[in-house]
């Protein structure tokens, strides 16, 4: 039982560093926490997660990959499928990350997270102009016109609210 507690406390401590930019302590609680969660899969991938937007975050490693590992130890957690699509869009593969939240919401229609996440990143389902079909030049551009001006997207959008 302490040692679950120990290792919440190191994950949210690895949380607050990642909130504060501290991208080199973070990556330290998350590695620690991720070395002692070794026989619980969910817990370690999602702190390998976690450690791979750190590294990609603080610019030491492109580690993209660290955190797709994860999403392979773990395919149905969605904080991971989180982590995962904003780190695509924090690299400008906009719609990797965009396929990324479509898997989430495959996972989990209800996910409400999920669809705020959607809803910041600029997504639409509906036409700009409903009277015209989708596929319409006008709609086309003021769809692009209306995305770039969609709110940007934060570091925010996948911390734990919790910690």
């Amino acid at each position: 039982m302490e040692t679950n507690i120990r290792l919440a406390k190191e994950f949210s401590q690895g949380i607050n560093a990642l909130k504060l930019s501290d991208y080199s302590k973070a990556v330290f609680y998350f590695r620690v926490a991720m070395n002692k969660h070794k026989q619980d899969t969910a817990a370690k991938a999602r702190c390998m997660a976690y450690l791979g937007l750190c590294e990609v975050m603080g610019g030491m490693k492109e580690r993209l990959s660290v955190i797709e590992e994860a999403h392979r130890m773990n395919p149905s957690d969605t904080i991971i499928l989180k982590v995962l699509a904003f780190t695509h869009l924090h690299l400008g593969q906009r719609q990797k990350g965009l396929a990324t939240i479509i898997l989430g919401l495959k996972i989990d229609p209800q996910n409400k997270e999920l669809f705020e996440f959607l809803k910041q990143i600029g997504y639409r389902q509906k036409s700009v102009i409903p009277s015209l079909e989708r596929n319409n030049k006008l709609n086309q551009v003021l769809g692009r016109f209306f995305r770039r001006n969609a709110p940007a997207v934060t570091l925010e959008t996948v911390l734990p609210r919790a910690a």
